[in-house]
């Protein structure tokens, strides 16, 4: 009886550990052939197009340059190299499939004349009429736990990374079968000798078992579990497949909440290269840098990464895997990690976050993590680190200048192209590589007189003109329940009767809500809803002053109404998404509507580009460049805003506390000074004036037909008939002072 209890006892665990290992085999199976090929979808920005004309110097164009990870090759020796040679940049591109198709690489000489490229030709001499930059790889959508990586076929494996691993990690990997006791052991003596850790005792595929599958517990179950499963592995994929899938697996590295996964992007990450560009030193560190990438992290521990990074090297001296001279050259190379905006692929959060909102509704989470997709965006990462820059560097100077705590400030911005919306830049904060609050999408903010424009342009659309006269003078409404509501202007005074420009440019609180009053504020409500696609969630009197709440997003396509001269068109990140064979899964065409006609459009730019000349944007060194835009305040100066326009950009600026507190700053002395630094790098575009009809000089302060006595004189547009019965003259009052004239809600 005890013998047969005993046998069934043993059959029945006998059986119970081959369930086991059947189920452990078909999970691990099943888990490796679906994560091995596993490909997070590459997010690139927009490729930089150069061409004869093109506003591009020698020293901007060496630049972008060395954004993209170009470097510079006396020999110019392979692809994704440049020189110069008598004042002529020849560049060798690298290969890259565009969205119409593979570009092989292509060998360029550019000419320029002062800061605009001259000509391009091939080596032959023949004239190129355009060619574009491979544009960079600006971020992933990888799974929720943060894992990033550029998935490597075995073609696309440098043989010294293949072999200098072996030889590093793992030198019977390929006799053994899944793990090895003489490494143990060798690796234990190893160890013992240098008094540290030098060596593992794992092999590859247990390593690659340990990321796939398993924690960091350190347990003697554990461990054999990992045996048993990389014996598994070993069994069911040749080692092709295995060294292949390690080298795309390892971890590497971590940046902010995104975690540095495989050598595909740790030469994104620290030397902002593709892998097979990379020198026999800037690879032993790679590899160096498995062991421990928090010991072992170039950037804060130089010494360590490069000690070991020479020990590796001489490994590879030892193995014949590099020579004596290559070896001498790789010893005394710097580690040469880059940081910043030189290095680690060009993330940017704050921008991401815009294009996952606009594939949400197309690609669910999996895909967009999986699948292999290609996303094509609008952003301009040269545009994108000057205005980050810009945010960064001006909220410094501010606080400051105010005495203010450092970091007390914070603000977003954007900066779209002005006919199609495409998002050329968007930043969420003045730390621009950090993944958090991303104030450019999220941040409701009261948006003060920015809202103005839309009350004079219904003004305008319903018969007002420029130069027509509008009460600026006290008011108090009553409502049915609640307190009375008694708007002010800025400096406490009121000036009677004035022109419309005037009190556009002024930012006068009284004569706005006198002629949104008149006007009719279900009218302007109307036609707020009509430009930005939404109803006002105030809809009260006080949404006249900008009693409303918006994002920079939002306040970006309300104003994209005015800088397309009377076009919606909607903000947009993302071009065309293309699956992993290069076929198009989606395109993302511009929508646009024509929302204002185009006298009134041009009508209100005009009189945007005075506010900047002569009212609350005077201030700014581009005033009178030909530019158009509004400054806002909100009340108590907790927000301060900027949205400003050339004939290709629009901007849009926040500036304020994340508490909500004050700030003390109105639109021109916060918001106005950020945009200002933004447009600094660039040359203004001046706007066009078409659409206006029949222009004429008035006075500025009283709206009367100018004659050759009148000092202060507007150039506007007449639309309407009462403007030609103005009487001549300059009027019997001056302006007391401009310094002070803003507004009570802000200006």
């Amino acid at each position: 009886m005890a013998i047969k209890f005993g046998f069934y006892s043993s059959l029945l665990v006998a059986l119970g550990v081959l369930g086991y290992l059947v189920y452990l085999d078909r999970t691990i199976t099943e888990t490796f052939e679906g994560r091995r090929w596993s490909v997070p979808a590459q997010v690139y920005a927009q490729p930089l197009e150069l061409h004869p004309g093109a506003a591009f110097s020698a020293a901007m164009l060496t630049t972008e340059l060395k954004r993209l990870g170009y470097r510079n090759d006396p020999n110019l020796r392979t692809a994704g190299s440049y020189k110069t040679v008598g004042g002529v940049l020849q560049i060798w591109l690298r290969p890259f499939r565009f969205q119409e198709g593979q570009r092989s690489d292509q060998r360029i000489d550019v000419r320029f004349s002062g800061r605009n490229i001259a000509d391009i030709t091939d080596p032959s001499g023949s004239t190129v009429p355009v060619v574009r930059l491979e544009p960079a790889i600006i971020g992933s959508f990888f799974p929720s736990h943060g894992e990033d990586r550029i998935i490597l076929t075995p073609d696309q494996v440098p043989a010294l990374l293949r072999d200098g691993l072996k030889a590093i990690e793992d030198r019977n990997f390929d006799n053994h079968v899944g793990f090895s006791v003489r490494g143990i052991m060798r690796a234990l003596v190893v160890n013992l000798r240098a008094g540290e850790r030098q060596q593992g005792g794992s092999t590859l595929t247990q390593q690659l078992v340990k990321s796939y599958f398993l924690s960091n517990e350190r347990t003697i179950s554990r461990k054999l579990q990992e045996v048993g499963m990389a014996v598994i592995l070993d069994a069911r994929f040749s080692k092709e497949d295995l060294l292949t899938a390690y080298i795309n697996e390892i971890f590497l590295g971590q940046s902010g909440n995104r975690a540095i996964h495989g050598f595909g992007l740790g030469a994104q990450f620290y030397y902002n290269k593709p892998l097979g560009e990379l020198d026999p030193q800037q690879i032993a560190t790679l590899i160096a840098v498995i062991r421990g990438p928090s010991y072992y992290n170039p950037f804060r521990h130089p010494e360590r990464a490069q000690g070991r990074r020479d020990r590796i090297l001489q490994t590879f001296l030892n193995d014949k895997l590099i020579n004596e001279e290559q070896y001498q050259i790789a010893l005394a190379a710097p580690l040469g990690v880059v940081r910043g905006s030189k290095g680690g692929g060009t993330y940017y959060p704050a921008f991401m976050d815009q294009v996952r909102r606009e594939l949400s509704e197309l690609y669910d989470a999996e895909a967009l993590a999986s699948a292999g997709l290609r996303i094509f965006t609008t952003i301009q990462p040269h545009r994108q680190e000057h205005v980050q820059a810009a945010v960064s560097a001006t909220l410094t100077r501010i606080e400051n200048s105010r005495q203010a705590p450092p970091g007390e400030l914070e603000a977003a911005a954007l900066v779209t192209d002005s006919q199609t919306g495409e998002i050329l830049a968007l930043v969420g904060g003045r730390e621009g590589r950090v993944d958090g609050f991303n104030r450019a999408l999220s941040a409701r903010r009261p948006v003060g007189s920015l809202i103005k424009p839309v009350v004079f342009l219904t003004a305008l659309e319903a018969g007002w003109g420029l130069a027509s006269l509008v009460s600026d003078e006290p008011i108090t409404l009553q409502p049915e329940h609640g307190e009375a509501w008694t708007p002010k202007n800025f400096d406490g005074e009121h000036h009677g009767q004035l022109p419309l420009v005037r009190a556009l440019a002024q930012s006068l609180n009284l004569a706005t809500v006198n002629l949104g009053l008149e006007v009719g504020l279900d009218k302007v409500q109307q036609r707020f809803s009509q430009l930005l696609g939404r109803q006002p969630a105030n809809r009260y009197p006080s949404f006249l002053l900008g009693a409303e709440n918006l994002t920079p997003l939002e306040m970006s396509m309300l104003y994209g109404n005015f800088a397309s001269s009377g076009f919606q068109t909607q903000p947009k990140a993302v071009i065309s998404v293309l699956d992993e064979f290069n076929q198009p899964l989606s395109h993302h065409p511009f929508n646009v509507a024509e929302t204002i006609p185009a006298e009134h459009a041009a009508t209100i730019n005009r009189a945007l580009e005075i506010v900047m000349a002569k009212g609350t944007g005077r201030s700014s060194p581009f005033a009178r460049q030909g530019v158009a835009g509004k400054t806002g305040t909100s009340n108590d100066n907790r927000d301060s805003w900027f949205a400003g326009f050339d004939n290709r950009y629009l901007s849009v600026v926040w500036v304020g506390r994340d508490d909500n507190k004050v700030t003390g700053l109105t639109g021109s002395s916060g918001a106005l000074r950020v945009w200002d630094a933004m447009t600094a790098a660039q040359s203004v575009d001046p706007l066009l004036h078409m659409d206006m009809g029949d222009l004429v000089d008035v006075e500025f302060e009283t709206g009367r037909l100018a004659t050759a006595e009148c000092a202060d004189v507007v150039r506007i547009p007449v639309a309407d008939t009462r403007e030609l019965e103005i009487k001549p003259g300059c009027g019997i009052t001056r302006r007391k002072s401009n310094n002070r004239l803003r507004r009570w809600f802000g200006g």
